[in-house]
């Protein structure tokens, strides 16, 4: 038994038990997942490989209703685990997986959701870390003051939030942007959010 009532796990090296939290945990599947989707782009715009939007946009519905569900992080922020938030989750999940079985019919709803979702979710992050600066209630001098891994961890949720916005507006204007330019951006999205998850990890 630990000092706190539970019960301690034994093993070492790869039988021992990670010392992850749950919202890191999540994270580094949604960045597998955007890295692989990038790069199978590459050969899918150059016609090798077959490719399922329907798959694709489900299954990444699928996971955002999961992280809704768990810890109530939505696109746009975290929230409490309302029932309303548990609603929505459970809606967005069944929704994705009926899209990866039966492709066609939810395609361009989900995409128009996926794409307001980045959109909205990448503006609204960046005006609440931005905005009291420019209206004088924050201080730059005080992000110079910043610890280097605190000052990593800005820049890449601020990077985050713009590659959101623009995987957003490709998904919104798909013949407008180009599919190589879109596998670009879904491979740097998804090596950012690797990169959160560990800096997540050296701060925790």
């Amino acid at each position: 038994m630990t000092p706190n009532g539970s019960t301690a796990t034994g093993g070492t090296g790869l039988f021992g038990e990670a010392s992850l939290p749950l919202s890191i945990a999540l994270v580094i599947p949604v960045g597998v997942l955007l890295v692989l989707l990038g790069l199978l782009l590459f050969p899918v715009n150059q016609g090798l490989i077959p490719f399922s939007p329907d798959g694709q946009l489900g299954l990444l519905l699928v996971i955002m209703a999961i992280q809704m569900l768990a810890l109530g992080e939505t696109p746009v922020g975290q929230y409490r685990r309302s029932w309303l938030l548990i609603g929505i989750g459970i809606v967005f999940a069944a929704l994705g997986i009926f899209s990866c079985i039966v492709p066609g019919i939810l395609t361009d709803v989900i995409r128009v959701l996926l794409a307001f979702l980045n959109i909205a979710g990448g503006a609204i992050l960046l005006g609440k870390r931005f905005l009291p600066m420019l209206q004088g209630t924050g201080s730059a001098a005080e992000l110079a003051h910043l610890p280097p891994i605190y000052k990593r961890l800005l820049g890449t949720l601020t990077v985050l939030n713009v590659v959101a916005i623009a995987f957003g507006i490709s998904m919104l204007l798909p013949g407008l942007v180009p599919g190589m330019v879109i596998a670009g951006i879904v491979v740097i999205n998804g090596l950012l959010l690797l990169s959160l998850a560990s800096i997540l990890v050296k701060i925790g």
